[in-house]
């Protein structure tokens, strides 16, 4: 492009002469839709031309697309440097001074393309690794002197940055998206590798600038000049989330069922193992239990394969979130328990508990699973009502090995089955007969409670200086059918192992506030009457709202209502033990601490209880008329009880020696068997119609 005819006219020849093809142009214009119709491998222009100048033809080449990298030499005047100036900033690749030397020209114009192809060899070779680069989830990085740093436009896509942020990229900026848990670890290699050349390689994770965690794999090496002098570092971040997020699917998948996601039989035996030997160490009870669901082909066959599926996922659903409550047994003496559940069958679970406490809550155990699998399931609308099996082998005493453990609860699996559906057996036949009688005994004190077997007993407590009665407490008795009338000792514990004692003491709570009720309406003086409250039942959830509405029902005052705790409990959690006590003392109901003494010794937490009545256990009042050494306890509780502003009951007195001794260490108001023995309700009910005074009966 020149408006010059004869310089033009040369250079074409000179270029046509060299092997050159060439299309003239005598202005920018034409120029410039001569370019738009074609490509072209070199612009040859000169830089002052009528109408658009050089300046602005090169410009305005540069903005079209084909037109960013042609190679541009332009024609300037030998001393023209400030033309040459503004030819670099139109965008010129170089330029060749006039006059021309013919000679050189040709050679200027191949140098000038051997340039042009070496840097758009460079720009497919960057394009193609950016396109590889974005593939394979690759960036790069460096940092040279002074803390610069340099990085690809895919590491800050890894790192969720703007495409800007390559730009004005800093380490630091980086490194503060690697998580916390990680981020020391990856600040000591990039430092290390800074100061002494210490290659590195890492996986860690990231949290993205957009807030999505990725993992990592990273490497970065120093940089070294021809002399071996490190001058830059340069490193690679790759992302691998899908990579790791794959292999813990099929790691997975290795590991567990496909149909339920619970462990598979390989995976259960390494956890089995593991808990056993945390149960070997700590001289704990284990439980196998072997489940197999009762004639499950026929619900394959009526319901087809899918139906019996969407079962098998429900039941191990269920399974598993009542082996993971932890309290599956309902043991109260049980150790902290852990659960393992696997399918290992087409209908067959396993399950490991740990930390049983006693074989028989083993039994328990499974007879709670069972009634899981035995709640009603619909499927496609149809409602299916399972039994299963269960066989159950004991750690230590039937084996010691996982391996062990699964084969011996499957040969009582078998015996199991073979006694019909529903049912469960141990590996050892004496735990069979222990573990049924222990759960007939259950399902006895179940029937007992809601079938009207308990009585209510109460036992006054006696001011011996005047023998009025000024209170009594509830106690319970079971009119078994057949073995006659039983004692607190021989179902209370059970009740407490097996989780029944809230319903017990529902029903003693309730008997206890329609028996004042009688009394207010037949005139009787209000009395009040203190329950044994147990620790399951003193913590639980609503149990203040429970207590209002009942004594609300009954139209009775909540002073009437005294609840006896003992100091072992509320030492288990002092501070919720307390908040509850206050609770229980701001709406109303009295308070007393039964058992002083014989627990945690908790005089300097005494303080902190809102007691009103302090009961001395019957192991101190036995002996306190056997001298000043024997009394002396009891002094000190009595001296405590009335500082602190509590009344203060002697519980178990059966002499007069024992009054008399108790009298004269302060404590007046007693309970025993010397006052009078615990009598059912309508005795009590007669006895504060007609002897509101009882005198001290005969030595027993």
């Amino acid at each position: 492009m020149d408006d010059d005819l004869l310089v033009r006219d040369m250079a074409a020849r000179t270029l046509r002469h060299a092997g050159f093809e060439v299309v003239e142009a005598e202005s920018g214009v034409q120029a410039l839709s001569a370019f738009t119709d074609a490509p072209f491998d070199l612009v040859l222009l000169d830089v002052v031309m009528d109408g658009i100048d050089g300046f602005d033809t090169c410009r305005r080449l540069r903005a079209l697309e084909h037109g960013r990298h042609v190679p541009v030499l332009m024609l300037t005047g030998l001393d023209d440097l400030e033309s040459i100036e503004q030819a670099h900033q139109s965008g010129a690749t170089d330029f060749i001074t006039k006059p021309i030397h013919w000679g050189l020209l040709v050679y200027r114009v191949r140098y000038a393309l051997r340039g042009a192809a070496a840097m758009d060899a460079i720009r497919r070779s960057r394009e193609s690794m950016a396109r590889a680069q974005q593939m394979a989830h690759l960036g790069n990085w460096s940092l040279e002197g002074g803390g610069r740093m340099g990085c690809s436009e895919e590491l800050a896509r890894i790192f969720g940055a703007p495409p800007e942020a390559a730009q004005c990229a800093s380490a630091e900026a980086f490194l503060a998206r690697v998580t916390e848990a990680d981020r020391e670890r990856v600040r000591r290699a990039r430092e290390a590798l800074v100061s002494h050349g210490q290659p590195y390689q890492l996986t860690f994770t990231i949290e993205r600038f957009d807030g999505i965690a990725r993992t990592v794999f990273e490497q970065a090496a120093p940089v070294q000049d021809a002399l071996g002098r490190q001058v830059a570092v340069e490193g690679i971040t790759h992302d691998i989330t899908e990579r790791v997020e794959a292999e813990r699917r099929i790691r997975h998948l290795a590991l567990h069922d496909g149909l339920t996601g619970l462990p598979n039989r390989e995976f259960f035996l390494r956890l089995a193992t593991r808990v056993l030997e945390q149960a070997r160490h700590g001289n704990a009870t284990c439980a196998m239990l072997q489940i197999d669901i009762d004639r499950f082909k026929s619900v394959n066959d009526a319901l087809g394969s899918d139906a019996g599926d969407e079962v098998l996922r429900i039941v191990a659903q269920r399974l598993q979130d009542h082996t993971r409550a932890g309290d599956v047994t309902a043991a109260s003496d049980a150790t902290t328990q852990t659960g393992v559940l696997a399918r290992v069958g087409g209908n067959a679970f396993t399950v490991l508990l740990a930390g049983i406490g006693r074989p028989e809550h083993a039994a328990r155990a499974a007879e709670r699973l069972c009634q899981v699998v035995a709640e009603p399931i619909t499927v496609n609308g149809t409602e299916l009502k399972l039994t299963a099996a269960v066989g159950i082998a004991l750690f230590p005493r039937d084996s010691t090995e996982a391996g062990g453990l699964i084969r011996y609860a499957e040969q009582a699996l078998y015996a199991a089955k073979s006694a019909g559906a529903g049912e469960r057996r141990f590996f050892d036949e004496a735990m069979n007969a222990q573990a049924s009688a222990r759960l007939a005994r259950e399902a006895e004190l179940r029937r007992a409670i809601a079938g009207g077997e308990l009585r209510l007993y109460l036992q006054p407590k006696i001011d011996s200086t005047s023998g009025e009665m000024r209170s009594a407490e509830a106690l319970v008795r079971w009119q078994h059918p057949e073995r006659g009338l039983l004692l607190p000792g021989e179902f209370i514990p059970l009740a407490e192992e097996t989780g029944q004692i809230t319903e017990l003491t529902a029903w003693v709570l309730d008997e206890v506030c329609a028996l004042a009720t009688r009394c207010k309406r037949a005139g009787l003086r209000e009395q009040p009457i203190a329950v044994n409250v147990a620790a399951s039942c003193f913590m639980a959830d609503g149990l203040v709202e429970r207590l209002d509405q009942l004594v609300r029902s009954h139209h009775m005052s909540p002073q009437a209502l005294v609840l006896e705790v003992t100091e072992s409990m509320l030492m288990k959690d002092l501070d919720r033990a307390v908040e509850r006590l206050q609770e229980l003392h701001a709406h109303g109901f009295k308070l007393s601490l039964d058992d002083f003494g014989t627990g945690y010794s908790s005089l300097a937490y005494l303080k902190r209880f809102p007691i009103d009545e302090l009961k001395i256990d019957r192991s101190f009042v036995i002996d306190v008329d056997h001298g000043e050494k024997e009394s002396a306890l009891v002094e000190a509780i009595v001296t405590l009880a009335h500082r602190l502003n509590m009344q203060v009951v002697a519980e178990g007195v059966e002499t007069p020696s024992q009054a008399a001794a108790l009298q004269r260490l302060g404590c007046h108001l007693h309970q025993g068997y010397l006052y009078a023995r615990p009598m059912p309700a309508q005795a009590y009910e007669a006895l504060l119609a007609t002897r509101p005074v009882l005198e001290a009966a005969a030595p027993h």
